[in-house]
């Protein structure tokens, strides 16, 4: 029997299939396969509670980490660890597929109130103004602070 949840969800247009939920894990981690179409960027953000770790599958993003951009390609994998202000971003205008573990597991209990499940037939697109109202309004009830711009060096 399998462990795989399946189900998709949509979080600043990126379609995020949960894997493994901290339900399943005991809260330990939480395990998501995520595909950005190629203009996709997450707000400048921080999370108080949980770290995470992303590996890139296929394609290539951006992750900018306190204000410092570092691309990450195909087999490559980066840690955002919790308290440090970062950003992904994929506009290299190709696909990006990549593994997110948030660690412990409050990932995937945050996309459920800040993102939507895809729909059948849905293709995921620039956030709605509805979705970006739900992403502020869910972000501090998991510990992350949406940021509106990078903070200035200490």
């Amino acid at each position: 029997m399998s462990d795989i949840d399946g189900k998709e969800f949509v979080l600043a247009g990126v379609v995020m299939k949960r894997l493994l939920s901290g339900e399943q894990t005991a809260g330990q981690f939480c395990l998501f396969e995520n595909k950005s179409d190629g203009d996709t960027r997450t707000p400048i953000h921080v999370h108080a509670n949980d770290d995470e770790t992303v590996y890139i599958i296929e394609g290539e993003m951006t992750a900018v980490i306190d204000g410092q951009p570092q691309r990450v390609t195909a087999g490559e994998s980066i840690f955002l660890p919790r308290g440090i202000p970062h950003q992904l971003m994929n506009t290299s205008g190709n696909p990006c597929r990549y593994i997110l573990i948030g660690t412990p597991a409050l990932f995937d209990r945050f996309l459920k109130e800040a993102g939507h499940e895809l729909q059948p037939g849905e293709v995921a697109g620039p956030p709605t103004p509805k979705e970006i109202e739900r992403l502020r309004e869910a972000s501090p009830r998991f510990g992350i602070t949406l940021l509106s711009d990078w903070p200035s060096p200490k």
